[in-house]
């Protein structure tokens, strides 16, 4: 279904290298990665042409491909940096798609995976606003409460003074003096190929707004995690209870497990025999395997001092009930190990579909 004729390229940007929250685009929500709620809401929006993510992250870019979206580049290294803005990645990821596509968009939408509360009406909304009232630039915004208005707010000055953000606060006595003001949530974005590319901003010259008045959490931190998840659990009650609400679990992943610091309390001595189970780590281990993972172990134990771990290591893992394919000796001993491809435990069990069997307790 063509929306009024346009050409429409959705931009997920989801670089890796986030601070707050490490591979926060693939951390867990609700058994899945967060990207993949951004992926699965895409596949409802049928006028949509083509959606791409935006990554410079391989474990991203395969985790995105899996859910549905496309990956015809990695974003650059230059744009890959938490100071750089959404008009350089969005213009970067536009042309690098028509440059693939050897065609042309119309419209391009930006859905961040970090407002996964969104809903399919936000984003039809906004292209729709954007392209019956002839404007360069939508975005989605939430009323802000009006105890964070912009003339109730303070400042501290280097002395300690307490002084009024704006001096016009001073005037304000009743709240129905305040002119109601709104923040952007994150829930969409719209712009025309000329805003993005010619006009070379991300307002443009006429800009409007979709006003959503639903919760809207963008997630920066793990305790916007928390709410979100307890959001998404209501919903899912709720569809659930009215028939709906399957989902599709992405396939088994082949992993390759270290022992000491994961499965096996870390020992300084190097004395693995002496080393106790960490008993959480190794029930998301058999999670994974019961799920249908290939799970292997591999263990640099001995490599440094040439004495032979095997038969103390095969002892332990099954005392332990670690459930796995092969145990795998020879791994280099190394101060740090430094790969494209590494995971946590939890971020495993988002990329498998599966909730963390240690918190479901």
């Amino acid at each position: 279904m063509a929306l009024a004729g346009q050409r429409v390229l959705v931009v997920v940007p989801a670089r890796g290298g986030s601070k707050g929250i490490p591979l926060k685009n693939l951390h867990p929500l609700a058994g899945r990665p967060l990207l993949a709620h951004t992926a699965a809401l895409i596949k409802q929006l049928s006028w949509v042409d083509r959606a791409v993510v935006s990554t410079d992250h391989l474990l991203i870019r395969d985790t995105a491909l899996e859910w549905g979206l496309d990956a015809p580049f990695m974003r650059p290294e230059p744009l890959a940096g938490d100071r750089i803005g959404d008009l350089e990645v969005l213009t970067h990821a536009l042309t690098a798609t028509e440059a693939d596509d050897r065609s042309r968009y119309d419209l391009v939408m930006m859905l961040q995976p970090t407002s996964p509360l969104r809903r399919p009406e936000h984003v039809l909304a906004t292209a729709e606003k954007l392209i019956a009232d002839n404007l360069d630039a939508v975005w989605t915004v939430s009323p802000t409460d009006l105890k964070a208005h912009p003339l109730k707010q303070l400042t501290l000055g280097e002395d300690g003074s307490l002084q009024y953000y704006d001096p016009a606060g001073a005037g304000i006595i009743a709240r129905q003096q305040l002119t109601p003001v709104y923040h952007r949530n994150g829930a969409a974005y719209a712009f025309t190929r000329a805003c993005l590319l010619e006009q070379g901003t991300l307002t443009g010259d006429r800009t409007g707004a979709v006003v959503i008045d639903a919760p809207m959490v963008s997630i920066d931190t793990l305790e916007d995690i928390a709410r979100v998840e307890s959001v998404l659990q209501e919903v899912a009650g709720q569809e659930t209870a009215s028939g709906g609400g399957s989902a599709t679990r992405p396939r088994p992943r082949r992993l390759v497990v270290d022992i000491d610091g994961v499965i096996a309390q870390a020992n300084p001595a190097l004395d693995y025999a002496e080393a106790g189970p960490i008993r959480d780590n190794i029930a998301r281990i058999n999670a994974l395997f019961d799920a249908g993972c290939e799970i292997v172990l591999f263990t640099a134990r001995g490599t440094q001092t040439g004495k032979d771990w095997s038969e103390v290591t095969r002892a332990q893992m099954e005392r332990w009930g670690v459930r796995h394919h092969a145990l795998l000796f020879g791994k280099p001993h190394a101060d740090y190990y430094i790969d494209d491809r590494l995971t946590t435990l939890h971020q495993a069990l988002a990329l498998c579909g599966l909730e963390d069997p240690v918190t479901q307790k």
